[in-house]
């Protein structure tokens, strides 16, 4: 028998109301999207297996592909949080899907050229979410295995509804508290009180947040057998 691979993760995401930005701004958006996802490559160096992409056909679309899977979801919110703080009107948010499975092609230059079940997981994630019309629901992990994905929307049902009432300058704090700076650092960033820090982490209900995420970090590492078992032959 085989040994299976260890699976990738493929971030397929777009932007909400798009439309609502000027030509202009929807230029600025594209530029802040690409230095977003610079700045997440620099801080999670050996994370990332396919840099981003916009497709072409759908211009507020962008997709990319991650190789530390358990992590994905921690590089969405970091990404989100990056865009969120760019300082452009209205704050941007991304609604976004997250396959996890294999690739079947070779890496190449541009994610859109690349397939495999995990591209299917996340397109799929995504058309979900779209279809759905929910403007509460923003994220969907997809793995295929039943049990793993309701979990994880159970999970990031809750965790889309406390996403969506952060402020800019509780995005700012929650940027730097995902790489594990201290208040006092985080402070010394944002030039603000530690105190300040403190207050908008937690009226952003920031601890109850990272107990979901670390939930959804072991999800996805059991993934690995669950897959493999549940695609083996009958």
């Amino acid at each position: 028998m085989t040994r299976a691979r260890a699976p990738i993760a493929v971030l397929t995401a777009d932007v909400v109301g798009s439309s609502r930005y000027s030509s202009a701004d929807r230029r600025k958006l594209d530029a802040v999207i690409r230095k977003a996802f610079t700045e997440v490559e620099h801080r999670f160096p050996d994370a990332i297996h396919t840099r981003l992409a916009f497709r072409i056909t759908a211009g507020d679309e962008f997709q990319c592909v991650i190789s530390d899977a358990p992590r994905a979801l921690d590089i969405l919110t970091y990404l989100r949080a990056v865009v969120a703080a760019s300082g452009l009107r209205p704050t941007v948010r991304l609604r976004a899907s997250v396959g996890i499975g294999e690739i079947s092609t070779p890496k190449r230059q541009n994610p859109y050229e690349e397939d495999g079940p995990a591209f299917v997981h996340a397109r799929n994630g995504l058309e979900e979410i779209a279809k759905a019309r929910s403007p509460l629901r923003a994220t969907k992990l997809i793995t295929a295995v039943a049990e793993v994905d309701t979990a994880a929307d159970a999970v990031l049902c809750l965790a889309d509804f406390i996403q969506q009432s952060w402020t800019v300058a509780q995005w700012e704090a929650i940027r730097w508290s995902l790489l594990g700076l201290t208040r006092e650092a985080i402070a010394r960033k944002l030039k603000v009180a530690h105190q300040n820090v403190t207050k908008r982490l937690l009226a952003a209900g920031w601890p109850h947040f990272e107990v979901a995420a670390a939930f959804l970090r072991r999800l996805i590492e059991r993934t690995p057998k669950r897959v493999q078992k549940a695609s083996a032959p009958q």
